[in-house]
């Protein structure tokens, strides 16, 4: 069985996860809470990309709000050694676009802050995903071009109620009109002046 997305009213928000309420039944799902900004509200209609895990003990289904985070997921997940949960923790952690970008730098000290994650467990995931998160995948992928965004500007913007896609895309628009040298409050300036357009 395949579940896609699952588009339906918030009934409850518990620790890493969203009860949803789809045609009278409520669905616990598994999400990147940290990354899902604004925090949807109870009673609040959401749409979430979903990936169902089969388990001889359970069924756990995962949603993110984001097309591009389920992609990185089913990546980080398919590496030998991490699990559903431990690929969970990497996205409530890192924006999709920050591992894509960890990876293809090598940056294994960027994984080594995600709760779970050691040095060994770092660099088994970049050496067995430099493969799927070079140049060539993006458009495979949906991933977007990894620019260096400033994680401040994200912050900011997703303080000030935009969502995380809208977020990122103002940012990536920032950074490159104004340039990846520019400091957060210069890149924030431009990015609500684009969003006021």
């Amino acid at each position: 069985m395949m579940l896609a997305f699952v588009n339906g009213k918030v009934f409850a928000a518990e620790e890493g996860a969203l009860i949803v309420e789809v045609g009278g039944l409520g669905l616990t799902v598994q999400a990147p809470l940290a990354m899902t900004r604004p925090l949807p509200r109870v009673g609040e209609s959401v749409m979430l990309y979903t990936y169902l895990q089969v388990r001889e003990d359970a069924w756990m289904l995962f949603g993110f709000a984001e097309r591009e985070q389920l992609e990185v997921f089913k990546m980080l997940f398919s590496v030998s050694g991490i699990g559903a949960k431990t690929a969970l923790a990497v996205l409530n952690a890192l924006p999709a676009a920050a591992v894509a970008q960890a990876v293809r730098q090598g940056d294994a000290g960027r994984f080594c802050t995600v709760p779970g994650v050691g040095k060994k467990t770092a660099e088994r995931l970049i050496l067995e995903l430099k493969d799927k998160f070079g140049k060539a995948r993006d458009e495979e992928t949906g991933l977007p071009p990894v620019l260096p965004v400033n994680d401040d500007l994200l912050a900011a913007l997703a303080q000030l109620g935009y969502g995380g896609a809208e977020a990122r895309a103002l940012a990536v628009a920032a950074v490159e009109k104004c340039g990846p040298g520019a400091n957060a409050s210069t890149l924030i300036i431009e990015a609500l002046r684009l969003a006021a357009k």
